[in-house]
């Protein structure tokens, strides 16, 4: 069990099965194990499209600033299933532009380049997680003609939120609250400024200890729920910002 949920001890997986079980049923928890199974083992995203973006990275292995680890969690990779479905039922406009906020290796934004958004962006500050996120969007078996431009950034996440254009922004519990916190208040200010409402993806595995991100979210009167469900595994909630303007 250890294994399946990723770097966790046997003790702190086991509590966290119980924690499932008792809180979501037998069903939601054997979605999230066949998801947790397919990261770690089968990975059949990575097969699919011929690329590396499964596993667990611990960013206090990498040369990620260790001034900035308390801002960060670990790397792990999003369903890819899970938010393809949602892309769908979100139907959001493929003229939009999309970035992911703490993209890792890239994952989501093959996903969202394959749905077929004008734009897609990768945002990360651990270099060792950009080369490869690079090397996946050159390799990604995406065929040409149906592949946006990615663009895979070395940098600050919030210094890329002073100056963004995009309209979808993608967050996978890639930040402490305090740091979440003020990537929001950026978010609500480059909607001011722009003029137009933004739609903000917030997911996090189900039953993850960070639903204090959820809450925090939901308690800023600035973003409006549009969207919150489960999808293997998977809790996905999104928003809209700006929707005043």
């Amino acid at each position: 069990m250890t294994k399946l949920f990723g770097n966790l001890t046997t003790s702190t997986a086991s509590k966290r099965f119980l924690l499932l079980l008792r809180h979501y049923g037998p069903r939601q928890t054997l979605s999230v194990c066949a998801a947790m199974a397919d990261d770690q083992h089968i990975r059949s995203f990575d097969h699919w499209y011929g690329v590396r973006t499964s596993g667990h990275v611990e960013l206090s292995e990498t040369s990620f600033d260790p001034l900035r680890l308390k801002d960060a969690t670990s790397y792990g990779p999003v369903n890819a299933w899970g938010l393809r479905k949602l892309l769908r039922i979100l139907d959001l406009p493929a003229s939009g532009a999309f970035v992911d906020l703490g993209c890792g290796l890239g994952r989501a934004c093959l996903i969202a380049a394959e749905y077929g958004f004008e734009r897609v962006t990768g945002v990360e500050l651990a270099p060792e997680l950009c080369k490869v996120a690079r090397d996946n969007v050159a390799k990604c078996r995406i065929p040409r003609a149906g592949k946006p431009p990615i663009n895979i950034i070395e940098g600050d996440v919030l210094h890329y939120c002073d100056y963004s254009v995009d309209d979808i922004f993608f967050i996978y519990r890639a930040f402490s609250l305090d740091f979440l916190l003020t990537v929001l208040a950026k978010l609500e200010a480059r909607a001011a400024a722009l003029k137009k409402p933004l739609t903000l993806i917030y997911t996090e595995r189900l039953g993850w200890p960070q639903s204090e991100c959820v809450s925090a979210i939901a308690k800023d009167g600035a973003f409006h729920k549009s969207y919150a469900g489960t999808i293997w595994g998977q809790a996905f909630f999104a928003y809209r910002c700006g929707e005043w303007l």
